[in-house]
């Protein structure tokens, strides 16, 4: 029922059809209405109910109009408070000209909180809608494979268990974000995978499996405040750089994982062929560990290797790149074309790329000991890099694209360059020029 202050009680067709004769449980309905005509003086202010609640329409100068929840159910009981909600709104923004939206806000803040109706969600109703978001990402669209989600979306599933029973969407992404450091990856992660989640679960998408006045979340560029703020401790420990991996101490592990006969039981070689040839393939061409197992062989007027890998990430979905072995003779001497046409057996990597090196690593002496100068599953990467300025003298533009990410990206890779290093590529680059044009002194 929609009771519009502004309409004139005496005509016989608001009578007869937009305001029917009305019950004894409706006088307080034209109560409130009366009070907005005649107390305020406001004849552009409405009220609705609308799913059970109240809520107030405001109609402008300009003729646009707003629409505003009040936090009461459409009951004789709450009448006063009705009535003091609208009042008090009404007050701000028109006496004290503060914004709608403000004083809307303002007043919600102050609103008597057992007054204010408590929302009663079923965990079960959330959780269920869950599996259901997951059939529509894995099956329907297609955004993530079933690994991805098993790997990456089971862990918030995980924490969404222990919160479901949150009242509202914001509460639910403050309660996630509980679980983890304030600005660390995992938190950033488990409130945007919420987030998304929330945000198709109350679109037409999903057929309205949840109630959008409750779980419609934030926008998406609106989330700060739910990942939190880095402290200082977390702002050094992820901005250390990764150290790079030196050829010695490549060539040191790889020799490690040549087994000696009494080691060489035959699953317990395979696995150590598999994983050299996974940090041959790392170190030659630049690679993320996950990227080892998309590469494959083009023909274009000779044999180039290519990396399918599509990564997904804030600024959309990465392409296929062709990879550029440094060195080149590494590419060669370990057969490493042949090989990937071959489909040499690669490690089985069910617990994510980077994990499953770790975990096949830890006990290996050599690791252990370039763990402690900062190395790890991505220094091969890392030393690519290092390797295509220092020696070969690449641009960051074009050996960014050449790793698959952008020159924002590849900036970050400057960290591990010191003075040293620096002096030692200045040096370099003044011999390059020597080399190449005639300078006079």
């Amino acid at each position: 029922m929609f009771i519009d202050a502004s309409s004139p009680s005496s005509s016989p067709f608001y009578d007869l059809v937009l305001m029917p004769k009305r019950s004894h449980t409706e006088d307080w309905i034209e109560a409130i209405r009366v009070f907005i005509r005649d107390t305020l003086g406001n004849k552009n202010w409405q009220i609705i109910e609308n799913k059970g609640k109240a809520r107030l329409g405001i109609r402008f100068e300009d003729g646009t109009r707003t629409y505003k929840y009040l936090p009461y159910k459409w009951q004789r009981s709450n009448q006063n408070e009705i009535r003091h909600f609208i009042e008090s709104v009404h007050y701000l923004h028109i006496k004290k000209k503060v914004p709608i939206d403000e004083a809307f806000e303002r007043v919600k803040a102050r609103a008597p909180k057992d007054k204010l109706p408590q929302s009663k969600t079923d965990p079960q109703v959330l959780l269920d809608a869950w599996k259901k978001y997951g059939d529509f990402k894995i099956n329907t669209s297609g955004d993530i494979s079933q690994q991805t989600w098993d790997k990456g979306y089971a862990k918030t599933f995980r924490k969404l268990e222990q919160v479901a029973d949150s009242q509202d969407a914001i509460n639910l992404l403050k309660n996630i974000g509980k679980f983890n450091e304030a600005g660390s990856r995992s938190r950033e992660e488990n409130v945007q995978r919420i987030a998304s989640f929330l945000r198709w679960a109350t679109s037409k998408e999903s057929g309205y499996l949840l109630d959008s006045e409750i779980w419609n979340p934030p926008p998406k560029f609106n989330l700060q405040d739910f990942k939190g703020k880095k402290s200082r401790q977390l702002q050094q420990r992820t901005q250390d750089p990764t150290t790079p991996i030196e050829d010695n101490d490549l060539f040191r592990l790889i020799e490690s994982l040549n087994l000696t006969p009494e080691e060489k039981k035959h699953r317990v070689e395979d696995r150590a062929k598999e994983w050299s040839f996974a940090i041959k393939l790392m170190a030659t061409y630049g690679l993320r560990p996950i990227e080892v197992q998309y590469l494959e062989v083009r023909r274009n007027g000779k044999d180039t290797v290519w990396c399918t890998y599509a990564k997904k990430s804030g600024g959309g979905i990465g392409q296929a790149r062709r990879l550029f072995p440094l060195h080149p003779t590494w590419e060669k001497n370990w057969n490493l074309i042949q090989k990937i046409k071959k489909k040499s057996p690669l490690p089985r990597m069910k617990a994510g790329a980077a994990e499953a090196f770790k975990n096949y690593m830890r006990f290996n002496p050599v690791w252990k000991e370039l763990k402690e100068k900062g190395c790890k599953g991505y220094s091969f990467r890392h030393a690519w890099a290092m390797r295509a300025h220092l020696e070969y003298g690449l641009h960051p533009r074009e050996a960014a694209p050449m790793m698959g990410h952008s020159l924002e990206s590849h900036q970050q890779y400057s960290r591990f360059f010191n003075e040293e290093l620096l002096e030692e590529s200045f040096e370099r680059a003044i011999e390059r020029r020597k080399a190449t044009h005639d300078v006079k002194s």
